[in-house]
C-alpha cells in the first residue's frame, strides 16, 4: 500500500491536511493537499457510475504527449508483441485542398478517448449532453474561449480523433495444428458522426452533435477488451498526460502479473514516452508523477529502481466483483 494511505489509516485525513497546510511552498502545498484528497477518495467504495473504461491496447501504449511536429506523421508505440499505429486523417480545408489534421495528443485527447470508451461499453451511441459547454464540464474541464481555451482544444482533438485511423497489431498463437504464431491486424476508426469543430464559439449552435456513434468494429472490440478505471483517479490526473498513461498502464498490467517484473526505462519509453524525450528525462518525469498515480491506486505495488520500475502482482484499482455487477451490454439494441 502507498505510504500516503498508510498515513491516512494511522492519522486520518484531517491530521494530514493540517501538516500539508504548514508547508511554505504554495505549489508543493497544493500538490500535497491534492494527493491527500485523491488518496482519501480512493479509499472509499466505488459505485457503478464512478467507473471509467478504456481499451486494453490503449493501456499498453499511448498517444503523443505534445503536438507532433508534422500533421502528416504516423504515430507508433509498442509494448512487447502489441503495436499501436495512429494514422492522421484528411479533411478538406478552407482553400478547397485536402490536408491531414494530425493525430490526437495531450491530456484533452486522452480525456475525450476515455469518455467515449466509458460510455461506449454501455452502448454504441454515446450521448454528449445538451451542449459542448456541458460536455466540456463533464470532462472535468473549465469552459474557456479563445485560441488557447478549452473549447478550441476540445474541437481540435475531437476532429483528430474522428478522422484518424488506429491500427492495432499483435501476435497470438496460431489456430492451425502446426502451432506457431499468427499476426493479427485491425485497422479501424473509433467514431463516426462527430462534428464538434463546426459549432459556434460558445459551444452551442447548429454545429453541435448531441450524440456520436462508435464504429461497430471498435465497439465490439472494446466490449471484449475494456479495462475498468476509477473516475476520481482520472479527475485527479486530468492535467498530466504521463500520469494518465501510467495509471491506465498499471491498471491493466499489475493484476495480470504472476511474479515481479522489471519494466526497464527503455521499454517504458517505447510504451508511454515520446520520440523526442531522452530515457533519462522520462525516468525523472515518471519519478515526479508516480506519487500522484499511487495516491489514486493505493493497491499498486510499484517500486522505482535504478533500471526502471519494479512491478509486483497487485489487486486491480476497481474490484472485479463491482465490474461483474455492472451490466455493460444492453439487453436490446
Amino acid at each position: 500500500m502507498a505510504e500516503i494511505h498508510r498515513q491516512l489509516m494511522l492519522f486520518g485525513a484531517e491530521a494530514l491536511r493540517r501538516t500539508a497546510n504548514a508547508i511554505d511552498d504554495p505549489g508543493l502545498r497544493r500538490r500535497e493537499l491534492g494527493r491527500i484528497e485523491a488518496a482519501s477518495n480512493a479509499m472509499g467504495e466505488l459505485a457503478d457510475d464512478e467507473l471509467a473504461f478504456t481499451h486494453s491496447g490503449l493501456c499498453q501504449t499511448c498517444l503523443p504527449h505534445a503536438r507532433p511536429d508534422s500533421n502528416d506523421a504516423i504515430w507508433e508505440r509498442s509494448s512487447g508483441r502489441f503495436h499501436l499505429m495512429v494514422s492522421p486523417g484528411v479533411v478538406r480545408g478552407a482553400d478547397g485542398r485536402a490536408a491531414r489534421v494530425g493525430v490526437p495528443y495531450g491530456t484533452r485527447a486522452r480525456l475525450i478517448m476515455i469518455f467515449l470508451q466509458t460510455e461506449g461499453v454501455r452502448g454504441r451511441t454515446v450521448n454528449l449532453g445538451p451542449s459542448m459547454s456541458a460536455w466540456i464540464r463533464s470532462l472535468g474541464l473549465p469552459v474557456t474561449g479563445g485560441p488557447r481555451g478549452t473549447i478550441q482544444a476540445i474541437r481540435e482533438q475531437s476532429l483528430r480523433i474522428a478522422r484518424c485511423e488506429f491500427t492495432l497489431q499483435w501476435s497470438a498463437p496460431a489456430s492451425s495444428p502446426g502451432g506457431g504464431e499468427q499476426m493479427i491486424i485491425r485497422d479501424q476508426r473509433l467514431v463516426s458522426g462527430l462534428s464538434l469543430w463546426q459549432g459556434q464559439e460558445d459551444g452551442e449552435g447548429p454545429g453541435w452533435s448531441a450524440t456520436v456513434e462508435l464504429t461497430s468494429e471498435f465497439h465490439e472490440h472494446l466490449r471484449q477488451h475494456a479495462v475498468p478505471l476509477a473516475r476520481d483517479a482520472i479527475a485527479h490526473l486530468k492535467d498530466n498526460s504521463l500520469g494518465l498513461d501510467l495509471y491506465t498502464l498499471l491498471a491493466y498490467r499489475l493484476q495480470r502479473l504472476e511474479r515481479p517484473l522489471l519494466l526497464r526505462w527503455q521499454a517504458l519509453a517505447a510504451q508511454v514516452g515520446s520520440d523526442t524525450t531522452r530515457v533519462s528525462h522520462l525516468a525523472q518525469r515518471v519519478k515526479a508523477v508516480l506519487p500522484d498515480v499511487l495516491a489514486v491506486y493505493p493497491d499498486a505495488e510499484v517500486e522505482v529502481v535504478h533500471h526502471g520500475l519494479k512491478l509486483m502482482p497487485s489487486r486491480p484499482p476497481v474490484p472485479k466483483t463491482l465490474v461483474r455487477g455492472l451490466r455493460l451490454i444492453p439487453s436490446a439494441g
